[in-house]
């Protein structure tokens, strides 16, 4: 399966906002990944299909996330923004036979990162967050942190994100607070 044909396949299922995006993660995941040695044929299928399933209806996210992803998302079946990412790395392995664990876990954990995460999930996590079009306080601090040290980018945008989740009185997944601390470990 080829950069080509996922972006195909892209392009017939998201609106051309959400395709954008994607390609903005890409290139973004890319330039990472070749600053930080890593395996650019898995960090260009997860950033590619991080967010496959971001404008599936909410009730399909809801049935995806129940029959496959109970455990882990039970206690967050009504926010769209987690459950797209479960459904994306399901789509992946069901649908375009993607086995490899750390592609799915890239997909799987885009959005609340997970402690102990891979470099693929380093770098498809953070590029989703710092996108060029991405505009939110701190992102160009990130965006630069991220080029020269990847754990202290990681480390600053989560502390932001659960700052502003505790802000607007938003549920934090546990994976984000366990990444932080697991981030503040080995940093």
């Amino acid at each position: 399966m080829t950069i080509d044909f996922l972006k195909k396949e892209l392009s017939n299922i998201l609106s051309k906002k959400r395709y954008d995006h994607s390609i903005r993660v890409l290139e973004t995941a890319l330039t990472l990944g070749k600053i930080y040695d890593g395996d650019l044929n898995k960090i260009s299928t997860a950033a590619l299909l991080h967010d496959y399933a971001k404008e599936f209806k909410r009730e399909d996210l809801i049935k995806i996330a129940k029959e496959h992803f109970l455990s882990e998302t039970e206690d967050y079946l009504e926010n769209i923004e987690i459950l797209h990412s479960y459904a994306s790395a399901y789509i992946a392995k069901e649908i375009f036979k993607i086995t490899d664990t750390e592609i799915l876990s890239a997909i799987k954990y885009h959005t609340t990162g997970r402690k102990n995460m891979s470099l693929t999930e380093k770098i498809v996590y953070i590029a989703d967050a710092i996108e060029p079009k991405r505009d939110y306080p701190h992102v160009e601090k990130i965006r630069d942190l991220a080029l020269v040290n990847l754990n202290k980018a990681i480390l600053l945008e989560v502390n932001k994100k659960i700052e502003y989740l505790v802000k607007g009185e938003f549920i934090i997944h546990i994976n984000s607070i366990e990444m932080r601390n697991w981030l503040l470990k080995i940093s």
